[in-house]
């Protein structure tokens, strides 16, 4: 078995046939020991298929990779050589629930990784508009979520996105991660630990920032305020991941 490797540097398929499980893992462009990862028909996780962010933990051994936000569906656990050594095999552990049971995954060298279509499975995952996708678009997104939320969690939650701050093309499809931040309060309600706290939250601001990091989130009194970036990644669940840990 081989890694496949391509422009965008290292990518490869991991496949196990007993579950019908597949695992694409990709480096993200420009950023250092971060990897895209997209899922399919893993044993026990749920949604079925999705995308997010992971980092390598490059301070164990074996490599550990773990999505970023700290609310992954699952830890990957690599074996062999070392993914950074061309021409040498690595087979993964998938952790999900159970670190005593993990499924095995090998690669698959047969299969191509499509990097572009990866990064758009993810981006389709987390609410990031399309490159045409115009303003309005997005309003109306946003609006048609605050609806469904207040709905959910009987709430009067509105949404307010600062837009002079996403003054560029790329931020302004960062925007629509609003929704992903929506799903995460919708989704902290629907517990009923965190039901009552969540309804005390009547006003969601979001702005952008260039380079400032992970996503921010910051609640005063009943306002819940979110700092997006180029680098935020995983919004939904690591806001949800904050919102269980604050409120």
């Amino acid at each position: 078995m081989t890694s496949a490797r391509v422009a965008f540097g290292f990518a490869v398929v991991l496949t196990n046939e007993a579950e019908h499980a597949r695992i694409t893992v990709a480096d993200y462009p420009g950023q250092r020991d971060l990897v895209v990862v997209a899922w399919q028909d893993i044993p026990g996780v749920t949604p079925a298929s999705g995308a997010m962010i992971y980092a390598a933990d490059r301070g164990s051994r074996p490599t550990r990779y773990f999505a970023v936000g700290g609310a992954g569906r699952f830890a990957l656990i690599e074996h062999g050589h070392g993914r950074w050594s061309r021409g040498t095999a690595a087979s993964f552990d998938v952790v999900s629930d159970d670190p005593q049971h993990p499924l095995a995954m090998a690669t698959d060298p047969s299969q191509h990784v499509d990097v572009p279509a990866l990064l758009a499975q993810y981006g389709a995952f987390e609410n990031i508009a399309a490159a045409d996708e115009p303003r309005a678009v997005i309003d109306a997104a946003i609006a048609a979520k605050v609806a469904q939320a207040n709905q959910a969690c009987g709430s009067r939650l509105t949404a307010k996105l600062s837009w002079q701050t996403f003054a560029t093309p790329a931020s302004v499809r960062l925007a629509k991660q609003a929704v992903s931040i929506l799903q995460a309060i919708e989704a902290a309600c629907g517990d009923k630990d965190y039901a009552a706290a969540v309804r005390k939250v009547s006003e969601l601001r979001v702005d952008y920032q260039a380079d400032a990091g992970a996503l921010r989130l910051e609640r005063t009194g009943a306002t819940l305020t979110v700092r997006l970036s180029d680098t935020s990644f995983n919004p939904r669940e690591t806001a949800q991941h904050w919102l269980t840990d604050h409120l």
